[in-house]
C-alpha cells in the first residue's frame, strides 16, 4: 500500500465536502477518482497534496502521515493541477531546469532527464519556446514532464485533459497510460469523465462529499 485515506472529514461553514472517506491505493497502481463537480474530488485533491488539512482522519503515504512528514512526501509526489502553473515567460527547457534545481538535481542529472523526456513526450522541437505561446496540448504534455522530472514515486493529475481538443486529450491519455505500464508509476487521476476510467485498476467515486464506490474499473463500468 503507497497511499491509505482514512475516515477523511472536511467542512466549510455549513458545506460537507467531504464525509468519512475512506480508501487504500496499491504501489504501481492506475487509479482513477470520479465525481461530477461539487463531488468532493478538488478537496480530496487539495489535501493529498498538503495544501489542505482535514477535520478529522488522516493520510498516510509511503507508510508516513502526510500532516508530519508533508515535506519529505512532496519531494516524492509528481503533481498537476487542472490550471497551468508553469512560468509562461520561460522556454520549456528554462522551466524544466528550474523545477530541476527545486528539486536538488545535478547539472548532468537534469539534462540527461531533460533529454529523454522531451523526446518522450514529443516536445523537443519545441525546447526554446515560450510556454505562453504552446498550444494547449504542448503546455500539459510540459506539465506531465515537469511534474516527473524528479522520478516521483506517485503523480496526482487534476482533470489533465480539461479543455484540450479531442486529438490532444487522446495523447495525453496514452501518455498517462504509458508511464504507469511501462514505469510503473503510481497514478492518480482525478476527473469528471467516465471515459477516462478506460484504462485505470482502480476507481474511485465520490458524490456529495460521500465515497459511492471503490472498486475495479471493470465492475464500475459495468454497473455505471
Amino acid at each position: 500500500m503507497i497511499l491509505e485515506v482514512k475516515n477523511i472529514n472536511k467542512s466549510y461553514s455549513n458545506l460537507k465536502a467531504l464525509d468519512s472517506v475512506s480508501f487504500s491505493i496499491d504501489e504501481g497502481q492506475y487509479v482513477a477518482i470520479i465525481g461530477p463537480n461539487g463531488s468532493g474530488k478538488s478537496t480530496l485533491m487539495q489535501i493529498l497534496t498538503g495544501l489542505f488539512l482535514p477535520d478529522s482522519g488522516e493520510v498516510n503515504i509511503f507508510n508516513l502521515g502526510l500532516k508530519k512528514n508533508l515535506t519529505f512526501i512532496l519531494s516524492k509526489m509528481g503533481i498537476v493541477f487542472q490550471q497551468p502553473t508553469m512560468d509562461g515567460e520561460l522556454s520549456i527547457y528554462a522551466n524544466l531546469k528550474f523545477h530541476s534545481q527545486l528539486h536538488g538535481m545535478s547539472h548532468s542529472l537534469a539534462n540527461s532527464r531533460i533529454k529523454e523526456l522531451v523526446e518522450k513526450f514529443e516536445l523537443k522541437e519545441h525546447l526554446t519556446k515560450q510556454a505562453k505561446n504552446l498550444s494547449g496540448g504542448l503546455k500539459r504534455r510540459l506539465e506531465i514532464v515537469r511534474s516527473i522530472l524528479h522520478n516521483p514515486k506517485i503523480l496526482i493529475l487534476d482533470e489533465a485533459t480539461s479543455g484540450l481538443d479531442p486529438e490532444s486529450r487522446k495523447n495525453i491519455l496514452t501518455y498517462i497510460t504509458d508511464l504507469n505500464k511501462n514505469e510503473k508509476l503510481t497514478i492518480i487521476s482525478i476527473t469528471h469523465l467516465k471515459d477516462e476510467t478506460l484504462d485505470v485498476d482502480q476507481v474511485i467515486m465520490l458524490k456529495n462529499g460521500k465515497l459511492v464506490f471503490n472498486d475495479t474499473k471493470d465492475n464500475f463500468l459495468e454497473n455505471n
